[in-house]
């Protein structure tokens, strides 16, 4: 049975089409991130105008991590186009290319959509193949759903923000 407030794995990919989703989604990540992580040593993403600056969309730094946010860093990219697969391969191969601050044999490398991939395992089991980062994940909309079930002061702030999906 659906709740009648909060979002699901369905109105996340509904919403990954509206503009402002791409500069919401790093602030619930980063939500998320504090609210399920006993102690953050350092996080930092950028929301709302500051997505449009260049570098990582978020940089995690936790000593235990949990299911969702990998132990030790971690380096966060998201996308909510259409094409996941072509925008997680286009942000794989820019940060592998030029890691920037974070050395990637001692990072984990995070591909977040708010839209369904049912291949998202495999993609990551071929880029950890490659042995070019710590280790690589991906999450989807029904991960995100999985994440938000477990923080339910964001989960309530997602599903009843202004900019997030209407729920029918």
């Amino acid at each position: 049975m659906r709740s009648a407030l909060l979002v699901d794995a369905t109105e996340l990919r509904s919403w990954a089409k509206r503009r402002d989703a791409q500069a919401l989604l790093p602030r619930m990540i980063r939500r998320l991130v504090h609210a399920s992580v006993d102690r953050v040593i350092r996080a930092g993403f950028r929301a709302g105008e500051g997505i449009a600056l260049p570098g990582w969309d978020g940089i995690v730094v936790v000593e235990k991590g949990n299911a969702f946010v990998p132990d030790g860093t971690s380096a966060w990219e998201m996308g909510t186009t259409e094409d996941v697969k072509g925008k997680a391969d286009s942000e794989y191969e820019k940060r592998t290319g030029a890691p920037g601050e974070v050395d990637p044999s001692q990072t984990t490398l995070v591909f977040v959509t708010p839209r369904r991939w049912s291949k998202k395992k495999e993609w990551e089991k071929e880029r950890s193949a490659e042995n070019k980062w710590l280790a690589v994940r991906a999450y989807d909309a029904d991960s995100l759903e999985e994440w938000l079930e477990l923080t339910p002061g964001v989960h309530i702030w997602f599903s009843t923000s202004p900019s997030t999906p209407e729920q029918s």
